[in-house]
């Protein structure tokens, strides 16, 4: 009865209309109590699948962890042509591979396992090696002298979130196969067919054909099944779960902690502090899945990869914010990890910048200022530690140097090391990850600090340059300087929070507050009275021409915009406040 109210509920609603004058905290705790009411902090089991294509070939798991001698797992790999291809492996154990009878790699000795994505589908592994591929059907035999802690990951080498061009199928195509290999145990087929632990062609043979297969007393693993957050059908945002451990929803869940404090109304600390407990309280499991159970792409993932800022700096946000204010050290061990990563441990160029090893290695995105900026202010005043501010202050300045276009008074979404050039094109929300981040920077960062004035100016230069591209309309563009871009809501929102503290803070003067204002009333045209959000940008990487930006999809409540229209109502009301009380 509760479920079919509430579909009524939505359906009777008018979608995109403000029939009554709201006043800006209102509008926020609408769209936050929406968020509330679509977070489900709870689990679906599902059969695990096989995670972009990594073949993992897990011996203990197939033998139940016994200690078994002499195993063997069997697939086939299907080519389209004969191609010589490249693959990445990664193992801890001694172990041999041969395919179509040719030994193409073996590992005699013990040795550390080592593998790393270490961008959006880009992985290092322990050791390479190349092989030539028979068009059709080609036998893949792996052997291990022993089953303990013998797990090996196999990839095609491919460029990034380009899919491989071998495809790993069952050595037959039953139902029961889930994976694509099955198992054997040398004892099991009789020493006679064992020749230098490499099955004889009659085994070989019999093993591939269908008939004579059940002959043999082969293990087929079946899949795990794994916990995995569930999300209900009828949410506004279905791509993802908010509960889950990502950049965008540790943004979101940040304004939705600092929403307690601009209206007195505990329930909004309340809820993120429920979403944090949530993903604490679950970490083993999860740590489980993702290492032993090699679930690479489940839930909270990113929390065990950590090969990003995406990872680590957004997503500690609201943890950082609540241990701000309820000083409970509860997540402290987190907080300290993930801000060491984005300290000590990701990419950076020779004068400190934030880089990353996508799309081209290394490049500088403008996204990552707030990947790592607002986590530093926070590390910086819970560890009382000033070396962090120092940091969040290079890379301000760091990034305005290879990112400003001093012309446009915007900010190039990337710049590639490689070539030492800029990318193409302004666009919004780049520029809106740099202006939110500089203005959380900007409001705790000393007036004495040796880095403040510059700082400062970076901060005001790239306002005035934004106030040039703000439509008639109130709005921003999703290209700053393209006009025949649509209107965007998130990178409008990131603007309205820039000049709004620049005002409020001195350092601009008061008559932007029209501008403010004038984002503000065209922004409310894309919320509805019951707290949907539309017209907010994917999530989005560099691209290379206008088209490419023009042409992103758009979602009602996607995260990647949410946090910064809560934040933008905020700092709205805060300058109406200001405004009476400074005329």
């Amino acid at each position: 009865m509760k479920k079919t109210l509430f579909v009524l509920w939505i359906i009777s609603s008018s979608l995109f209309a403000q029939d009554t004058k709201l006043d800006p905290l209102q509008i926020a705790k609408r769209i936050a109590d929406r968020v509330i009411r679509e977070t489900s902090f709870e689990f679906t089991e599902i059969e695990q699948k096989p995670s972009f294509d990594l073949q993992v070939i897990d011996f203990p798991k197939a033998f139940n962890d016994r200690n078994t001698a002499n195993v063997y797992a069997f697939a086939k790999i299907i080519a389209t042509e004969k191609i010589n291809l490249m693959f990445g492996i990664s193992y801890s154990e001694p172990f041999k591979i041969w395919i179509n009878n040719q030994l193409v790699f073996q590992n005699s000795r013990h040795t550390k396992f080592r593998f790393n994505e270490i961008a959006y589908e880009m992985f290092t592994y322990q050791d390479t090696f190349s092989v030539s591929l028979n068009k059709g059907e080609n036998r893949i035999i792996v052997y291990s002298p022993k089953t303990k802690n013998s797990i090996i990951y196999l990839r095609e080498i491919t460029a990034a979130e380009k899919k491989p061009i071998a495809k790993f199928e069952p050595i037959h195509q039953e139902k029961k196969f889930t994976w694509s290999w099955c198992y054997l145990v040398k004892s099991k087929m009789g020493s006679s067919k064992i020749i230098n632990n490499y099955p004889s062609k009659l085994l070989l043979d019999s093993l591939y054909d269908e008939k004579t297969f059940k002959n043999y007393d082969c293990i087929i693993p079946k899949p795990a099944l794994l916990k995995k957050l569930a999300i209900n059908p009828l949410n506004t945002f279905k791509k993802d779960s908010y509960a889950d451990w990502n950049y965008p929803n540790g943004i979101l869940m940040m304004t939705v902690a600092t929403l307690s404090d601009a209206t007195d109304d505990l329930r909004y600390k309340e809820f993120v502090n429920e979403y944090c407990n949530f993903i604490i309280d679950n970490l083993t499991q999860f740590k489980k899945q993702y290492y032993k159970d090699h679930d690479l792409r489940g839930s909270f993932y990113r929390i065990f990869r950590k090969c990003m800022l995406d990872d680590a700096g957004s997503p500690s946000l609201p943890f950082a914010e609540l241990e701000l204010i309820d000083k409970t050290k509860r997540y402290d061990a987190l907080l300290n990890e993930m801000v060491n990563y984005v300290y000590k441990e990701q990419p950076r160029l020779s004068d400190g910048t934030l880089c990353r090893p996508e799309p081209e290695k290394w490049t500088v995105w403008a996204d990552d200022l707030f990947m790592s900026v607002p986590l530093f202010v926070r590390a910086a005043r819970i560890n009382h530690n000033k070396k962090y501010l120092d940091d969040a202050a290079k890379q301000v300045i760091n990034f305005n140097k290879y990112l400003f276009d001093a012309e446009k008074g915007l900010y190039k979404h990337g710049w590639f090391s490689q070539s030492n050039e800029k990318s193409k094109i302004f666009w919004g929300r780049a520029n809106g990850w740099v202006i939110w981040a500089t203005s959380e920077l900007i409001q705790n960062l000393p007036k004495n600090h040796p880095l403040f004035k510059q700082v400062e100016k970076i901060f005001t230069n790239h306002l005035r340059g934004l106030i040039k591209f703000q439509d008639e309309s109130g709005m921003w563009h999703q290209i700053l300087d393209d006009k025949s871009s649509f209107e965007e809501t998130s990178c409008t929102s990131m603007f309205i929070i820039g000049f709004s503290r620049a005002i409020i803070n001195g350092m601009i003067d008061k008559k932007y507050s029209a501008n403010v204002m004038k984002a503000w009333n065209a922004l409310q045209n894309n919320f509805s009275q019951d707290g949907i959000v539309k017209d907010i940008c994917c999530g989005t990487g560099i691209g290379y021409t206008s088209e490419f930006y023009k042409t992103r999809d758009r979602y009602n409540n996607d995260p990647r915009g949410l946090g910064a229209v809560i934040t933008s109502a905020i700092e709205v009301d805060r300058l109406e406040k200001y405004l009476r009380t400074n005329k």
